[in-house]
């Protein structure tokens, strides 16, 4: 890799460029719930304004957090799609890096989960409870894969999109 192309790689992950939400996400409260609670369907703790993946022995308020609702109600709040017949002799690979980067954001970010991966021939498709993942996904491949990786949300929709291709020389 050249200089330029890393350079051009990290510029397309800067915080600073990133694309934000162009709507409020009606999963998250606009305010913080008094009291500490705990989340009846994954066990996430609400307190102090966070979700965390503490124990906690108290007796606690039941509180859906917002990516067990969005698990429930099926409303993704990112999709990254991964494209190319690179990923033909590859998918069982891809797959568990993708699985390892979703876990280890998991364990500190309890709201970004995958809700669900579809997988055809030619592509998958990875679903998730946060946008934070679909970027974290993304930069795996990038970094694992080379590829392109193309970021964006759409106009009035909460929904961040990504899209990884990369395709195999022959």
């Amino acid at each position: 890799m050249t200089t330029i192309q890393a350079r051009v790689k990290r510029k397309q992950m800067r915080r600073d460029m990133q694309p934000q939400a162009h709507i409020h996400d009606s999963y998250r409260p606009r305010g913080r719930n008094a009291g500490a609670s705990r989340c009846p369907d994954c066990g996430a703790i609400y307190d102090g304004g966070r979700w965390t993946w503490r124990v906690s022995a108290e007796q606690m308020h039941q509180l859906q957090c917002p990516a067990c609702k969005r698990i429930h109600e099926q409303a993704p709040a990112g999709e990254i799609t991964f494209d190319g017949d690179y990923l033909l002799d590859r998918k069982d690979e891809v797959l568990a890096l993708l699985h390892h980067q979703a876990d280890g954001e998991s364990k500190e970010h309890p709201l970004e989960r995958i809700m669900d991966i579809q997988q055809n021939p030619e592509h998958i498709v990875v679903q998730t409870t946060g946008p934070h993942l679909v970027r974290r996904l993304g930069a795996a491949m990038l970094h694992a894969h080379q590829g392109t990786l193309e970021i964006s949300y759409r106009d009035n929709e909460g929904l961040l999109r990504a899209h990884w291709a990369r395709s195999s020389v022959k």
